[in-house]
């Protein structure tokens, strides 16, 4: 993992959206390195519904971490983000990302993963893979090897 997204970082992290009783996915680069990929990040890409309640609990969870309200990241998109005191910021994705790829898919197989006594749900690296190609974006294109490799390796451990 990078500097900036330690293990304490995940862990106030899980514990700002279970004490928001937000459900998130961790989606991008984040969720790449919590399967194993060797990538860094700068910042926490969540997935959630976009929903009246989850507003709420959105802004629950800002305060838990020390930020703002959600801001848009610009005018064309739908994606907002969060400067707390973690030491990386948040960024909020709702409901859908590239690749056709709903909340309601990705949750039904996203894993959850135990950071100390906390846990998150994060997206599997292949919904990741299939997220980055449709995205298109050259650094997505660069990180693309990097995931198909470690998938390929997963694959063969689990075998």
């Amino acid at each position: 993992m990078s500097s900036d997204l330690s293990e304490k970082t995940l862990a106030a992290l899980a514990r700002a959206l279970r004490v928001a009783k937000l459900e998130a996915i961790v989606i991008g680069n984040s969720a790449s390195m919590l399967n194993g990929a060797p990538v860094t990040t700068q910042d926490i890409d969540l997935l959630i519904r976009d929903t009246k309640p989850n507003r709420r609990k959105l802004a629950r969870f800002a305060g838990e971490i020390g930020g703002s309200a959600p801001m848009p990241v610009s005018e064309l998109s739908k994606v907002e983000w969060i400067e707390g005191r973690l030491s990386v910021p948040v960024e909020i994705h709702y409901d859908r990302i590239a690749g056709g790829l709903t909340f309601g898919s990705l949750r039904s197989r996203a894993q959850v993963v135990f950071i100390g006594e906390e846990k998150l749900l994060v997206a599997t690296l292949a919904d990741v893979i299939r997220s980055k190609q449709a995205a298109g974006r050259p650094k997505d294109r660069a990180v693309l090897p990097i995931l198909r490799d470690t998938l390929a390796v997963k694959k063969k451990v689990e075998g």
